[in-house]
C-alpha cells in the first residue's frame, strides 16, 4: 500500500515536471524572433505580437490613446510592412522572457518601456535596448527577480532616457554604487529608485 502511495507521488510529481517544461517550451516559442514574419509584417508589428501574445498590451504612435492588450484586436496587416508605428510596451504582469527583447531589433520610435513582475526577464535581455536608445524616454523595471547590478550597468547607455523608474529588484545589491553611475551617465534622467 505504501509502495502505491510513493509510486503515485513520484508520478504526479514528474508529470507537474513534465507540464512545467512543456509551458516553458510554449514561452520560449512566445519569445523567438520569427524572421519569416518580421519580413511579412515588419518589426513594430512583430514587436506587438510578442508583447500581446505573452499578456502584456502595447500602444501605437498612429493611435496614442488606445493601450491595446487583446492580440485578437490588433489592426489588420497592412499590404506594406511597417505602416504601424510602436509607441509603448507595457508588459506588466506578462510571460515575456530575456530572450524576446530581441524584438526590439527595427523599433526606433518606441518612447516608453515598462517591464513589472516579470519573471522570467533577467539582465542579457537589456542589450537590446541599444535598438530604442533614441528615442526611449520612460522606463520602468519593477519586481523582477532575475534582473541584478549587471543588468542596471547596462542602461547607463540610454543617454535619451528622462525618467527611470527601478523598484523591487531583489537580485541589486549595491544601490548606492549603482545610482551614483546612473546619475553621473543619466544626466538629463530623473531617477527613482525604491
Amino acid at each position: 500500500m505504501l509502495t502505491g502511495r510513493i509510486h503515485s507521488l513520484l508520478t504526479l510529481q514528474q508529470k507537474q515536471i513534465q507540464g512545467r517544461q512543456l509551458w516553458e517550451w510554449i514561452n520560449i516559442i512566445f519569445n523567438t524572433v520569427d524572421k519569416r514574419r518580421l519580413r511579412k509584417v515588419g518589426p513594430d508589428r512583430l514587436c506587438a505580437e510578442w508583447v500581446l501574445k505573452n499578456g502584456g498590451a502595447v500602444r501605437f504612435w498612429q493611435n496614442p490613446n488606445n493601450l491595446l492588450s487583446n492580440y485578437n484586436l490588433l489592426p489588420p496587416e497592412k499590404e506594406t510592412p511597417g505602416q504601424e508605428t510602436l509607441k509603448e510596451i507595457d508588459a506588466t504582469n506578462s510571460a515575456i522572457m530575456t530572450i524576446g527583447f530581441a524584438h526590439l531589433a527595427g523599433c526606433h520610435k518606441i518612447d516608453k518601456i515598462i517591464i513589472d513582475n516579470c519573471k522570467m526577464v533577467g539582465d542579457r535581455g537589456f542589450q537590446h535596448f541599444a535598438n530604442v536608445k533614441n528615442s526611449l524616454n520612460h522606463l520602468e523595471i519593477a519586481q523582477c527577480a532575475n534582473v541584478t547590478d549587471s543588468g542596471i550597468r547596462k542602461l547607463i547607455d540610454l543617454t535619451n532616457l528622462k525618467t527611470l523608474t527601478l523598484k523591487q529588484l531583489p537580485g541589486v545589491k549595491d544601490w548606492s554604487s549603482l545610482e551614483k553611475e546612473l546619475k553621473m551617465h543619466l544626466k538629463n534622467c530623473h531617477i527613482k529608485i525604491t
